[in-house]
């Protein structure tokens, strides 16, 4: 006698075939055997391997009703109801027909074309008005689209190769748009003569089973047992663990290189005045990026609270003379009231001027660093937002140097991936010396500038501390490093949410 190997599941499967009778579709299979359909079709795909069952992948046509296909199937097309009326009142006048039937004006005219078009009625001018009147003696017999109409209800599963008739009907409907349809297929599985032999016991069946288990070694069945075979060359269905927004990794990432390098994180509302963004890092009232062009002002709250007055003042001083920092400051009248405006943070160097005005002598040397989100009035393109993230961060030591602010820079983005970073002299209104931090990408082909750094100037340093010691000071941003590691060209994907990318892109950084 011959032997066959099938589990528990799989000879569910073929009694149920053998039982209902074949071919059956994948779906009713599942429903009857009471195991889910994604499950059924890896087991009928099993059985097919061992020549017990055969599939058939047939085309149908998915119909569903429109809404207004839904209102028609309940009361009549337009042109059904307006022939029942014209019978019995033997004629209408075209511009009452609405009214007379108790239609709208759109069903209206559409009952007036398709009576004409099927030849249940016909317009003449009587007196230079258009008057309807029927063709017929008496009420039409259904045509083929309205009985479709009213058979398929909500939805219904047409075969490809339907009829001529059918197939017109469809037309009809779709082309009036009472229905929507759509090509689909489904599987159909019926047993082979072997799978017969097998259900009617002509063949010696032996379980399968996939994994040992407590009660096949307690019963001894596991002597009676077949243990199925991998094959590790099938195709399998991916899937997509949960996981972080890329975004998110890299600036995790980043943030974990300043920790190792010894810095404290800083924090601070994102909605701020300006005097901590602009006055505080002695950045002139006059200064073009101060303008609505650049900054997005606050209507509520448009107006915010000054910090200490002894504070104010000295900052104050620095504008108009340059206070005790021996500058002749920005030589104008500052107005507090400029300083008290509500914006939405610009940079989080302005978290930088915060924590150095928090700083006390035993606090001394000290290294901050922030990463948060900021806010530019750009052009949405794909090159700018008007919202990113930035990266600030600050070395407060009175043995601090240029080469030590260098050194920083090198090494952090030596972490991000890069290999060849060079600095070269820029102009920042509260930075001197100042310089813009350059890396070359291989994919590119070029020198990419990524951001700004330098010393922060006396007049920044001398209000806000009480002193003037060395102050290290950068802020370079992330939008275009994330962009590179990713190879993302267009930066309004960092915030698209596509799943696709989302699943796809790596785990890692690095150019």
């Amino acid at each position: 006698m011959d032997r066959v190997s099938i589990s528990r599941s799989e000879r569910r499967v073929l009694e149920t075939l053998g039982s209902q009778g074949s071919p059956i579709y994948i779906d009713m299979l599942a429903s009857l055997t009471d195991i889910p359909v994604s499950q059924v079709a890896s087991l009928i795909e099993d059985l097919r391997s061992k020549g017990l069952v055969e599939c058939v992948r047939e085309g149908y046509l998915s119909i569903e009703v429109t809404d207004e296909g839904e209102l028609y199937r309940r009361l009549g097309l337009p042109e059904r109801r307006s022939i029942r009326r014209l019978l019995e009142v033997g004629a209408i006048p075209v511009a009452k027909l609405a009214e007379e039937v108790g239609l709208t004006d759109m069903e209206a005219k559409i009952a007036g074309m398709w009576l004409i078009r099927r030849g249940w009625a016909e317009v003449e001018e009587v007196d230079g008005v258009k008057i309807l009147k029927p063709r017929v003696e008496s009420e039409p017999e259904p045509t083929p689209d309205e009985k479709l109409l009213g058979d398929i209800g909500f939805e219904g599963l047409i075969p490809i190769e339907a009829s001529r008739d059918i197939m017109e009907a469809l037309s009809i409907l779709e082309r009036r748009k009472l229905i929507e349809k759509d090509v689909k297929h489904r599987v159909s599985v019926r047993l082979t003569d072997y799978g017969l032999k097998v259900v009617r016991g002509e063949v010696e069946v032996l379980e399968e089973v996939t994994r040992v288990t407590g009660d096949l070694i307690a019963t001894g069945r596991w002597r009676n047992i077949v243990f199925k075979p991998y094959d590790v060359t099938l195709p399998v269905y991916q899937l997509y663990p949960g996981r972080r927004h890329f975004l998110r990794q890299v600036l995790d990432y980043m943030r974990r290189i300043w920790v190792e390098m010894g810095f404290k994180e800083m924090e601070g509302p994102i909605v701020e005045t300006a005097f901590w963004d602009f006055d505080a890092l002695y950045v002139p009232q006059d200064h073009p990026a101060r303008d609505m062009q650049d900054t997005f002002y606050l209507r509520n709250p448009c107006l915010g609270d000054l910090p200490d007055r002894s504070l104010v003042e000295r900052v104050k001083a620095a504008h108009e003379y340059g206070g005790g920092t021996g500058s002749r400051g920005w030589r104008y009248v500052w107005s507090g009231e400029d300083a008290r405006r509500c914006l939405l943070r610009t940079h989080t160097t302005c978290l930088s001027a915060r924590t150095i005005a928090k700083l006390k002598s035993c606090d001394l040397p000290a290294k901050f660093f922030s990463i948060g989100r900021v806010f530019r009035n750009e052009t949405l393109s794909w090159k700018s937002l008007c919202e990113f993230y930035q990266t600030d961060g600050i070395v407060v030591d009175e043995k601090a140097t240029f080469a030590h602010l260098l050194g920083y820079l090198k090494r952090y983005f030596t972490m991000l991936g890069f290999r060849d970073i060079r600095f070269r002299p820029a102009y920042f209104p509260y930075t001197e010396p100042s310089v813009e931090i350059e890396v070359y990408h291989p994919v590119y082909g070029q020198w990419l500038e990524l951001g700004g750094a330098g010393v922060f100037r006396p007049e920044v340093v001398e209000p806000l501390l009480g002193m003037d010691i060395p102050v290290l000071a950068w802020g370079p941003g992330l939008n275009r490093i994330v962009m590179m590691n990713y190879g993302i060209n267009d930066i309004r994907e960092l915030h698209a949410n596509d799943l696709r990318q989302l699943r796809e892109l790596p785990d890692w950084i690095g150019v």
